[in-house]
C-alpha cells in the first residue's frame, strides 16, 4: 500500500519496539528481575516441550483474546487505537502502535515470566514465535480464498487476514480479537466472518506524529 511520511514512522517505530525494544525488556527487567527477587524460582516448572508449547498457544492465547477486548474498552482504547489508523493491512501494520503499547500487551510478561519459570522453554518458545508468525501473516493480503475448502479448515482453527480484516473494518471493529485460534471469538460471540470482505478499513485520527507515537488524545478515534 502507498505510505505517507506519518506511515512509514509510526511503522518502522513500532517495528523497532516490538523486535527490539521488547525482547530486550523481557531479559533485562522480567527475567533479571525474577532472577534477582526469586531465584530459586528459576527453572522450576516441569511442563516439558509439549506442555510449554499448548500454554502458550492455547492458555495464552485465550488471556490475549480478553487483554485485546480491554484494549478496545475505556481508557485503554487512545493507546490501541493507533493500531486501527491503517487504510489498508500489510505487514508492517503488525506493529503499528503508539511506543508503550506493548506495555499492556500480555506478551512481554507472560513470556518473560515462562522463560524464568519453566524447566525446558523450547515449546513455549516455538510458540511465541509461531504466534509472532501468524500475528505477521494476519496483517497481510495472503489468505485463502474464503469460500475454499482450506480458507474453511483454517478459518474454523485460526483468525485469517479475512477475520482479522474485519476486525480492522472502519464499519465493525470490534469483532475477531483473537490472535492464533478462532475458537474463543465463536465461544464469546465475537466471531464475525461474512463471505466479503470489509468495504473500507482504518480509523481516522488527527493527531501529530509525535502525539501518535507518545501520547495520543482521549476520546474516540
Amino acid at each position: 500500500m502507498h505510505r505517507t511520511r506519518r506511515e512509514w514512522i509510526l511503522d518502522l517505530s513500532g517495528l523497532l519496539v516490538q523486535g527490539v525494544g521488547v525482547p530486550v525488556l523481557q531479559f533485562t527487567v522480567v527475567v533479571a528481575a525474577l532472577v534477582a527477587l526469586t531465584p530459586g524460582w528459576r527453572g522450576g516448572v516441569p511442563l516439558g516441550v509439549i506442555g510449554g508449547l499448548l500454554v502458550n498457544f492455547v492458555l495464552v492465547d485465550y488471556a490475549y483474546y480478553w487483554n485485546h477486548r480491554l484494549l478496545h474498552a475505556g481508557w485503554l482504547w487512545r493507546w490501541h487505537a493507533v493500531h486501527h489508523t491503517a487504510p489498508a493491512l500489510d505487514v508492517l501494520v503488525t506493529a503499528r502502535n503508539t511506543v508503550w503499547t506493548p506495555a499492556l500487551i500480555l506478551y512481554l510478561w507472560v513470556n518473560g515470566l515462562a522463560l524464568f519459570l519453566l524447566e525446558d522453554p523450547r515449546g513455549f518458545v516455538f510458540a511465541a514465535g509461531l504466534t509472532c508468525l501468524l500475528d505477521v501473516w494476519r496483517h497481510s493480503p495472503w489468505a485463502p480464498p474464503r469460500g475454499s475448502r482450506r480458507g474453511r479448515v483454517l478459518g474454523w482453527i485460526l483468525i485469517t487476514p479475512h477475520e482479522h480484516g474485519w476486525h480492522h473494518s472502519t464499519a465493525r471493529p470490534g469483532c475477531n480479537f483473537g490472535a492464533n485460534l478462532s475458537w474463543w471469538d465463536r465461544l464469546h460471540g465475537t466471531y464475525w466472518c461474512p463471505p466479503s470482505p470489509p468495504q473500507s478499513l482504518g480509523i481516522p485520527r488527527r493527531d501529530s506524529t509525535a502525539r501518535m507515537l507518545l501520547w495520543p488524545r482521549t476520546g474516540s478515534a
